[in-house]
């Protein structure tokens, strides 16, 4: 239930900041559906790739079945992505769409976060801590409510900042660094396999998203300096 929520208030959310962009045309609308396709074919791949990938070499068209698990946020925003990404070029549209994105992703995840706690997945490391939740035979840390109040939290600095980004995308890649840094911390707490130097699958990809945009959104700030600079000069 709180799944269906968590898409509803994310289109919601998408539909305003694309009305308000005037943006809400058929073109996006194709957009929007890739977008959805693309991040339920990427949130199903990651997970049986990452943890069942031998059912899925057994059986690949079984992951479409929507009740055989693979809701991985992380792999659904990548996939989405680059679905968005093919679709924009297909129809020849060269202006970032991903700001309107940029809103609406964290504000569903905040609430299919809670979906995730009711249902008792995505759990944490078993805690003595008094706000530990009894999950899977042991007190754990809560966090799917970690991952939720992230969300919002990155849900309204970007409401914040819609309008005070120098660029389009900005906010975008804004997102995601802020989005990669808070599932690299939250990682530490939930019950997950160590991948390679102590760290998990997610909290690597988390850390190269990090990286990577803000690398990005400091030249796409350097280039706004510089032209500004160039500007003044030559006046």
């Amino acid at each position: 239930m709180f799944t269906f929520f968590g898409y509803a208030v994310g289109g919601a959310v998408l539909y305003w900041a694309a009305r308000r962009r005037r943006l809400a045309t058929e073109g996006f609308g194709y957009i929007v559906v890739a977008g959805i396709c693309g991040g339920i074919l990427g949130a199903k791949l990651m997970v049986w790739m990452g943890f069942n990938w031998q059912a899925f070499a057994a059986s690949p068209l079984h992951m479409l079945n929507p009740h055989s698990g693979g809701r991985s946020i992380m792999g659904g925003v990548l996939g989405g992505w680059l679905a968005v990404e093919l679709a924009k070029h297909k129809l020849g549209i060269k202006r970032s769409t991903g700001d309107l994105f940029a809103l609406a992703l964290p504000a569903g995840e905040a609430i299919g976060r809670i979906g995730c706690f009711l249902n008792g997945c995505c759990y944490g490391i078993p805690t003595t801590a008094f706000w530990g939740v009894e999950q899977h035979g042991a007190l754990r840390h809560p966090t799917q409510l970690y991952s939720a109040a992230a969300c919002a939290a990155i849900f309204g600095l970007l409401l914040y900042l819609r309008d005070r980004m120098p660029r389009e995308g900005d906010l975008f890649r804004l997102y995601l660094i802020l989005w990669g840094a808070s599932r690299f911390l939250i990682e530490f707490f939930r019950e997950n396999e160590v991948l390679y130097h102590g760290l998990s699958m997610f909290q690597w990809i988390g850390l190269e998203l990090v990286i990577l945009f803000s690398i990005v959104l400091w030249i796409s700030h350097h280039r706004i300096r510089l032209n500004m600079r160039q500007t003044a000069e030559a006046n």
